[in-house]
Protein backbone atom coordinates (compact mmCIF):
# COMPACT_ATOMS: atom_id res chain seq x y z
CA UNK A 1 0.00 0.00 0.00
CA UNK A 2 1.16 3.34 -0.94
CA UNK A 3 1.58 5.88 2.05
CA UNK A 4 0.11 9.31 1.68
CA UNK A 5 0.30 10.40 5.15
CA UNK A 6 3.21 13.03 3.61
CA UNK A 7 1.00 14.13 1.01
CA UNK A 8 -2.08 14.46 2.80
CA UNK A 9 -0.23 16.13 5.67
CA UNK A 10 1.37 18.78 3.21
CA UNK A 11 -2.15 19.44 2.12
CA UNK A 12 -3.18 20.17 5.67
CA UNK A 13 -0.49 22.07 6.03
CA UNK A 14 -0.65 24.25 2.82
CA UNK A 15 -4.21 24.73 3.61
CA UNK A 16 -3.83 25.82 6.37
CA UNK A 17 -1.07 28.61 5.49
CA UNK A 18 -3.80 29.87 2.54
CA UNK A 19 -6.65 30.11 5.32
CA UNK A 20 -4.35 32.02 7.12
CA UNK A 21 -3.49 34.62 4.54
CA UNK A 22 -6.78 34.71 3.94
CA UNK A 23 -7.75 35.60 8.04
CA UNK A 24 -10.16 32.43 7.21
CA UNK A 25 -10.14 29.33 10.19
CA UNK A 26 -9.78 26.06 9.12
CA UNK A 27 -10.90 23.60 11.12
CA UNK A 28 -10.27 19.45 10.71
CA UNK A 29 -13.96 19.78 9.84
CA UNK A 30 -12.95 22.20 6.80
CA UNK A 31 -10.07 20.46 5.99
CA UNK A 32 -11.49 17.21 5.85
CA UNK A 33 -13.89 18.57 2.98
CA UNK A 34 -10.81 19.95 0.61
CA UNK A 35 -9.51 16.59 1.74
CA UNK A 36 -12.51 14.70 0.76
CA UNK A 37 -12.48 12.40 4.42
CA UNK A 38 -13.59 12.40 7.29
CA UNK A 39 -12.57 15.35 10.57
CA UNK A 40 -11.26 12.33 12.36
CA UNK A 41 -8.88 11.47 10.15
CA UNK A 42 -7.64 15.17 9.91
CA UNK A 43 -7.47 14.92 13.64
CA UNK A 44 -5.47 12.08 13.47
CA UNK A 45 -2.86 13.95 11.15
CA UNK A 46 -2.79 16.83 13.93
CA UNK A 47 -1.03 15.34 16.79
CA UNK A 48 2.67 15.15 14.98
CA UNK A 49 2.14 18.36 13.06
CA UNK A 50 1.71 20.36 16.49
CA UNK A 51 3.96 18.11 18.42
CA UNK A 52 6.87 19.48 15.82
CA UNK A 53 5.84 23.02 16.21
CA UNK A 54 4.07 23.57 12.69
CA UNK A 55 0.84 23.77 13.33
CA UNK A 56 -1.37 25.18 16.64
CA UNK A 57 -4.64 23.70 17.72
CA UNK A 58 -6.61 26.10 19.60
CA UNK A 59 -10.13 24.75 21.20
CA UNK A 60 -13.48 26.82 21.02
CA UNK A 61 -15.65 28.67 18.86
CA UNK A 62 -12.80 31.46 18.02
CA UNK A 63 -9.98 28.30 17.97
CA UNK A 64 -8.92 26.49 14.77
CA UNK A 65 -5.73 25.24 13.28
CA UNK A 66 -3.24 28.07 12.43
CA UNK A 67 0.31 27.92 11.38
CA UNK A 68 2.90 27.72 14.49
CA UNK A 69 5.13 29.97 12.78
CA UNK A 70 5.55 31.71 9.49
CA UNK A 71 4.86 30.31 6.20
CA UNK A 72 8.59 30.46 4.76
CA UNK A 73 9.97 28.95 7.95
CA UNK A 74 8.01 25.62 7.83
CA UNK A 75 9.85 23.63 5.21
CA UNK A 76 8.28 20.66 3.87
CA UNK A 77 11.24 18.41 5.04
CA UNK A 78 9.42 19.15 8.57
CA UNK A 79 6.34 17.88 7.42
CA UNK A 80 7.70 14.75 6.04
CA UNK A 81 9.93 13.88 9.37
CA UNK A 82 6.68 14.50 11.23
CA UNK A 83 4.17 12.35 10.23
CA UNK A 84 6.56 9.61 8.80
CA UNK A 85 9.10 9.58 11.81
CA UNK A 86 11.40 6.89 11.33
CA UNK A 87 10.00 4.94 8.88
CA UNK A 88 12.03 4.08 5.88
CA UNK A 89 11.08 4.06 2.49
CA UNK A 90 10.87 0.43 1.69
CA UNK A 91 11.62 -2.53 4.31
CA UNK A 92 14.76 -4.87 3.77
CA UNK A 93 14.30 -8.51 4.35
CA UNK A 94 16.25 -9.69 6.09
CA UNK A 95 14.66 -13.55 6.75
CA UNK A 96 15.61 -15.10 3.21
CA UNK A 97 18.60 -17.15 3.46
CA UNK A 98 22.52 -15.71 2.99
CA UNK A 99 24.03 -17.75 0.77
CA UNK A 100 26.23 -16.63 -2.18
CA UNK A 101 26.78 -13.22 -3.25
CA UNK A 102 23.15 -12.23 -3.52
CA UNK A 103 21.70 -13.64 -0.17
CA UNK A 104 25.00 -12.57 1.76
CA UNK A 105 24.76 -9.10 0.66
CA UNK A 106 21.19 -7.94 -0.61
CA UNK A 107 20.09 -6.77 2.71
CA UNK A 108 23.00 -4.10 2.98
CA UNK A 109 22.60 -3.11 -0.21
CA UNK A 110 18.85 -2.43 0.08
CA UNK A 111 19.70 -0.40 2.88
CA UNK A 112 22.37 1.32 1.19
CA UNK A 113 20.25 2.07 -1.49
CA UNK A 114 17.09 2.99 0.84
CA UNK A 115 19.23 5.39 3.14
CA UNK A 116 21.00 7.32 -0.01
CA UNK A 117 17.01 7.49 -1.56
CA UNK A 118 15.65 8.66 1.78
CA UNK A 119 18.26 11.09 1.99
CA UNK A 120 17.70 12.58 -1.38
CA UNK A 121 14.26 13.09 -0.49
CA UNK A 122 14.70 15.08 2.80
CA UNK A 123 16.94 17.56 1.01
CA UNK A 124 14.87 18.11 -1.89
CA UNK A 125 12.11 19.01 0.22
CA UNK A 126 14.33 20.54 2.66
CA UNK A 127 14.60 23.25 -0.23
CA UNK A 128 10.97 24.09 -0.02
CA UNK A 129 9.13 26.08 2.37
CA UNK A 130 5.51 26.33 2.95
CA UNK A 131 5.60 29.74 1.54
CA UNK A 132 7.30 28.18 -1.72
CA UNK A 133 4.39 25.82 -1.95
CA UNK A 134 1.71 28.05 -2.01
CA UNK A 135 3.47 30.58 -4.35
CA UNK A 136 3.88 27.48 -6.79
CA UNK A 137 0.28 26.67 -6.43
CA UNK A 138 -0.44 30.11 -7.44
CA UNK A 139 1.63 29.76 -10.48
CA UNK A 140 0.03 26.42 -11.88
CA UNK A 141 -3.32 27.70 -11.02
CA UNK A 142 -2.56 30.90 -13.60
CA UNK A 143 -1.10 28.47 -15.93
CA UNK A 144 -4.61 25.84 -15.94
CA UNK A 145 -6.85 29.27 -15.50
CA UNK A 146 -4.55 30.48 -19.22
CA UNK A 147 -5.26 27.15 -20.37
CA UNK A 148 -8.58 27.01 -20.04
CA UNK A 149 -8.96 30.75 -21.35
CA UNK A 150 -7.15 29.87 -24.46
CA UNK A 151 -9.36 26.81 -25.35
CA UNK A 152 -12.56 28.28 -24.73
CA UNK A 153 -12.35 31.10 -27.24
CA UNK A 154 -10.75 28.43 -29.68
CA UNK A 155 -14.18 25.87 -28.88
CA UNK A 156 -15.88 28.96 -29.58
CA UNK A 157 -14.58 29.03 -32.95
CA UNK A 158 -14.88 25.83 -34.14
CA UNK A 159 -18.73 25.06 -33.14
CA UNK A 160 -19.32 28.75 -35.55
CA UNK A 161 -18.00 26.94 -37.81
CA UNK A 162 -19.49 23.64 -37.83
Amino acid sequence: MIDTRFSTAMQIVVSVAVNDEADMRSTSQSLAVGLDTNASFVRKLLPPLTESGILVSLAGSKGGIRLARPSKDILLSEIYAAVTGSRKLWATRHEIPHAGLVGENIGDLSEYLCDRAEQAVVDMLGAMTVADSVAELRRLDGERHKLDAADTPAAGRRDAAE
